[in-house]
Formats: C-alpha cells, sequence, structure tokens
C-alpha cells in the first residue's frame, strides 16, 4: 500500500478515547464554580509522546501473522509500503491484480464463480481512502490531555486510564492481530498446527512459482543475446569452480 515508513501512525486504542471521554466530562461537570470561559479540546492521540511509524507498524503486523498465520491464507502474509505512485502501481498490478486474476481464471475453469477480483477492488478503495493519512504526519496539543490526567486520583488513574505513554505497541498490535484472527475471521488458536502448515505450503508454492518464472525469463533473455550467453556460461563456470574448490579445501581438511 501506498504510506511512508517514516509517517507517524497516530493509532489510539478505542478503550483509550472512551476513558479520556468519561474523565473530561467528569472534570468538566466537576469545575462549576471554576469553568473556563474558553472551550476545553482534548486531542487524544499518540504521535506526539508515544510515536508509532508505518514503518514499525508493518514489521509487526508481518512478524505477528507469520507467528500465527490465518488458517484460510491466500498467500504468505507480506506488506510493502511505499510512497512512490509508480512503485505501488507495480506492485498492485503484478501483486494483488495478476494474482487475483489467474485465482478467478482458475474458479471459472472449475464451474465456481469469481470473487478474488472484486475482493481486490473492495481493498483498493479501502487503501485510496487512507492513503493521504498513510503518507503524512500532524503534530497535536496533548496538553489539556496531561492536564486532565493530572486531576485523577490515582485510583481513578487506574480505573479510567488513558496514559498513551503506557502503551507497549509491540503488545499492542499482536493484541490486535490475534484479536482479528478470533474475532472477525472465527478462527481459533488450536487450528495453528493447521495453519503452520498450511503457510510452509504457500511459501513452498512461491519459491517453486519464481523460481521457474526466473528460469524461463532468463532462457528466453540467453537464447536471443550473444552476450548474455557468455555471462551466464561465465557465473555457471565460476559457481563450478568455487564449489570445486571448497571441495578440495573440505578433503585437505
Amino acid at each position: 500500500m501506498r504510506a511512508s515508513n517514516d509517517a507517524v501512525a497516530d493509532l489510539v486504542p478505542v478503550d483509550v478515547v472512551i476513558n479520556a471521554t468519561l474523565a473530561a466530562a467528569w472534570y468538566s461537570g466537576s469545575q462549576t464554580l471554576n469553568r473556563s470561559k474558553n472551550l476545553l479540546v482534548y486531542n487524544c492521540t499518540t504521535g506526539g509522546i508515544n510515536p508509532f511509524r508505518w514503518g514499525e507498524v508493518e514489521y509487526h503486523v508481518i512478524s505477528t501473522f507469520k507467528r500465527n498465520p490465518l488458517e484460510q491464507a491466500f498467500r504468505r502474509p507480506h506488506v510493502n509500503l511505499t510512497s512512490n505512485h509508480l512503485i505501488n502501481q507495480y506492485w498492485i498490478a503484478v501483486s494483488h491484480k495478476a494474482p487475483a486474476f489467474l485465482y478467478d481464471l482458475y474458479l471459472r475453469l472449475i464451474g465456481r464463480e469469481p470473487r478474488m477480483m472484486k475482493t481486490i477492488t473492495r481493498l483498493h478503495k479501502a487503501m485510496m481512502v487512507l492513503e493521504y493519512f498513510t503518507s503524512h504526519s500532524w503534530v497535536w496539543n496533548n496538553d489539556n490531555v496531561a492536564m486532565l490526567i493530572a486531576q485523577l486520583s490515582p485510583e481513578d488513574k487506574k480505573v479510567f486510564n488513558f496514559d498513551v505513554r503506557q502503551l507497549h505497541w509491540a503488545e499492542y498490535m499482536e493484541s490486535y492481530c490475534m484479536g482479528t484472527k478470533k474475532y472477525v475471521l472465527n478462527e481459533e488458536l488450536s487450528g495453528l498446527p493447521a495453519a503452520r502448515k498450511h503457510l510452509n505450503k504457500l511459501r513452498n508454492i512461491r519459491y517453486s512459482f519464481n523460481t521457474i518464472l526466473v528460469v524461463l525469463i532468463w532462457r528466453v533473455f540467453i537464447a536471443r543475446s550473444q552476450m548474455a550467453r557468455n555471462i551466464w556460461y561465465f557465473v555457471v563456470s565460476l559457481c563450478f569452480k568455487f564449489l570445486s574448490y571448497f571441495r578440495a579445501s573440505s578433503t585437505m581438511r
């Protein structure tokens, strides 16, 4: 998707926002005598005091789903964030539309209704809405939120906790991903062994496909270029000499 790795995501857990809203209502109601004439605005954000960047989001999402893969995964989990429009369009064509088209073609051949292109189209519409926000960062003033935290008693700070400095993003993203797996996709943890086998199968399919594709492209290129053939023979010869040297060294030891 199109995003800047260095842009601040400024994610906020919904329970933090709810707690801050309740605390703001309490504070407003308790200041009947000393209420300020100016309207207080509370920016419940994380970017200014506990920043979490899109590049970090990418890393933690992929790490979680590689350790805890989805049971019905269509392909291996992978995220590629880029701020370049042309590169983004290239990867959409190669990594999204081409596999979706091929899978829909397969579904038609076996008499089933195609569905992947429709899914990809909906996904792209959602990503286009997010592009502006995933490519920019904003600076928000959190002074009023800090003041509100200071007004709470120690007990209320625990019950209505909205101090985003205490957020541990790695744990949060793992919980987020696992919650999606369990409550959105209805996948239980008991299915993880089968899901990991499925992920290994997808990995082998991908490696095999990429290898065959590279060999076919290279063979076509070699067949039409004397220079390419010379490079190919040179590389093969160099590898052979290296292996021979490595074998001879191992035997001498």
